[in-house]
């Protein structure tokens, strides 16, 4: 699995796949992030990480820690351009240029 830091952000990852242990807490609490205001059932959910109403910007993150909220972003084209290329100089195919 690759999952690397955003600079600007210390909480922040961008990874190939979903984490199954959290680098920055160590803990194994990264679940799929659900935008909006969750039913009272779904707050209470361990398997899902709650963003809430306000959403990451520029883009949502794709999962989330539910012990330190860190966040990470799924490695696509589209979220790369989102995060306007920060993350470019932190991946292995940026290296390997």
């Amino acid at each position: 699995m690759k999952c690397n830091p955003i600079p600007e952000r210390e909480d922040w990852f961008i990874t190939d796949r979903k984490p199954t242990i959290c680098p920055r807490c160590k803990q194994k609490e990264v679940r799929k992030a659900v935008l909006g205001m969750p039913l009272e059932e779904d707050y209470f959910r361990d398997d899902i990480f709650v963003i809430g109403c306000i959403p990451d910007f520029p883009i949502n993150r794709t999962w989330g820690c539910r012990n330190c909220d860190a966040a990470f972003f799924k490695d696509t084209p589209r979220n790369k351009a989102a995060l306007g290329g920060l993350c470019l100089l932190y991946t292995s195919d940026a290296a390997d240029e």
